[in-house]
């Protein structure tokens, strides 16, 4: 289960103004009824939401006390998949840039993270926020300096913030890092399926957007896109990581096993999403009591592109990805899995059961698996639908979400 730092929570706590000593009736009700407002643009907006709720400093205060939290926590899960191949050397300068990051949610979970790992030193950050509300950015430097203080930094990183409609113009920050050998880190975050909405084609426009940022990628780099776990949201992503691998321009680090097109795109009603747990702010589940909102989980779907090769598993054609959650049914339990060649159902008899497969039931959405054997009985002349696990095969956990 993840867990926000105490520092994090209490910069946020500070600058949104909630009493988090009260751990029962803490959260301002101007912020409580911002929050649901919000839940309403973002609802009942089908051509983009942007960033226009900023403008009304209490609906970005809103923001801040109850979406900054979420996706910050969603960051710092990914770059803990991130850490084994990062590429900062101690004493090296790590070029992070937060791309539509409204309050610096990307750039703040980097530096947390960065000083709850003690990895690397949070002096050699360079950060740079670009967002088109000039209200978010101050609001981002508001937060940047309360969380430098509270950690009583004496040499805090410098944070840059460009103010840059992306859909018009790409930002000068983009041309000086190709000059710089570009950033470490581009994180793209909620904003992608807000972008060239309306537009006649919205998917090859934001490819080619994230082409250019994967330009301005070092050759060591990552790019992390994170869209809603909606299905709409996932599908566009799905498609634009397919655009990309076609146009070679980079390869998936996580979380997919390969580099061929999304199986997820074949039927219209799939899509792949997480969904991880995480120990939610005493505020946020008082928003939720009030509001009617579950928060209880983090659900997002996200890409992870690099242009060195390097992957979160070695390529093997014997893992395969779970896209489920394990679902009981009656006499069998079964999961749908991900990899190379498609989506397909697994399962396990309960009658099957067996110490070699009783890892079975540990697998969970987001944990890479693998299996000795998987059964396909025929009927009528045709193999199964749903592959099964016998008494004598294994199953097991490659690396858990």
């Amino acid at each position: 289960m993840y867990q926000l730092s105490p520092a994090v929570l209490n910069a946020i706590a500070t600058v949104a103004r909630i009493n988090i000593l009260d751990h029962d009736r803490n959260t301002p009700q101007s912020v409580i009824g911002g929050v649901s407002r919000l839940s309403e643009i973002f609802t009942r907006s089908s051509d983009g939401v942007g960033r226009a709720y900023f403008e009304e400093p209490q609906l970005g205060i809103s923001y801040l006390a109850y979406y900054v939290p979420v996706n910050l926590a969603k960051v710092q899960l990914l770059l803990d998949e991130l850490q084994p191949v990062s590429p900062a050397v101690p004493g090296e300068e790590f070029r992070v840039l937060d791309v539509g990051g409204g309050p610096g949610t990307g750039a703040l979970a980097v530096l947390d993270w960065c000083h709850e790992k003690e990895w690397p030193f949070p002096s050699s950050l360079r950060m740079t926020v670009v967002d088109r509300s000039p209200q978010a950015l101050r609001l981002c430097a508001e937060l940047w300096q309360t969380y430098n203080a509270q950690r009583q930094n004496q040499s805090s990183s410098p944070l840059r913030t460009t103010e840059c409609n992306l859909e018009r113009s790409l930002p000068s920050v983009l041309r000086q890092a190709r000059l710089e050998n570009g950033y470490h880190l581009i994180i793209v975050q909620n904003i992608l399926s807000e972008l060239f909405v309306g537009n006649a084609d919205p998917i090859k426009q934001r490819t080619a957007l994230i082409g250019e940022l994967l330009s301005c990628l070092s050759p060591e780099g990552s790019l992390m896109i994170i869209e809603p776990a909606l299905r709409s949201a996932s599908r566009d992503l799905h498609q634009v990581r397919d655009n990309l691998l076609a146009e070679q321009h980079c390869s998936v680090y996580s979380p997919c096993l390969h580099d061929t097109p999304c199986p997820a795109l074949v039927k219209p009603d799939d899509w792949c999403h997480e969904e991880r747990k995480w120990e939610i702010p005493a505020w946020i589940a008082q928003v939720d009591r009030e509001v009617g909102f579950i928060k209880d989980a983090l659900k997002f779907s996200y890409v992870i592109l690099r242009k060195d090769g390097k992957t979160l598993v070695s390529r093997n054609t014997d893992y395969h990805r779970v896209v489920s959650e394990l679902r009981v049914m009656k006499g069998e339990k079964r999961v749908w899995l991900c990899d190379q060649t498609g989506r397909f159902e697994l399962g396990r008899q309960d009658k099957e059961r067996s110490s070699a497969n009783a890892g079975f039931e540990d697998w969970h959405r987001g944990a890479i698996i693998r299996v000795s054997e998987i059964v396909r009985k025929e009927r009528k002349g045709r193999p199964a639908m749903v592959g099964r696990i016998l008494s004598s095969g294994t199953a097991e956990i490659v690396r858990p979400a």
